[in-house]
């Protein structure tokens, strides 16, 4: 044989080895693959009411919370309401209080100023008169 042929069947034998090797690779790869599709479905269906509890658990969480913000707006208007009522009920019982207090309290010290006057003006004239005689 030629070295040509030598060199003809070895490029044969190591492209058909070749060819093997990158057809066996491959048939190892799509098995791996298949198998890493059936692990991600078995995880799938794992975690399907996994999520379907999550969302339940959110949904509820949502209505708590609107349910509570509502409350809460409820309870600052009442709050706010019950302030002006307070605040109107202080006003009014301040006026009250001012015209039931005030009045006689400055009629009385008018009074007062007026019998200290007369008792002045008695106790001076007492004391001219007396003077006088």
């Amino acid at each position: 044989m030629h070295l040509q042929t030598w060199a003809d069947i070895s490029l044969i034998f190591f492209g058909g080895l070749f060819s093997i090797i990158a057809v066996s690779l491959l048939g190892v790869m799509a098995f791996a693959l298949t198998k890493l599709v059936t692990l991600l479905d078995t995880i799938t269906n794992k975690m399907d009411p996994v999520i379907v509890k999550a969302t339940d658990t959110i949904e509820t969480v949502q209505r708590v919370t609107a349910n509570v913000g509502e409350k809460a707006d409820q309870i600052l208007t009442r709050g706010e309401v019950l302030t002006d009522t307070v605040s109107s009920r202080v006003e009014t019982t301040a006026g009250v209080v001012q015209k039931a207090v005030t009045g006689p309290l400055i009629n009385l010290s008018s009074l007062i100023m007026g019998v200290s006057k007369g008792v002045e003006v008695y106790t001076r004239s007492n004391s001219n008169g007396k003077n006088h005689k």
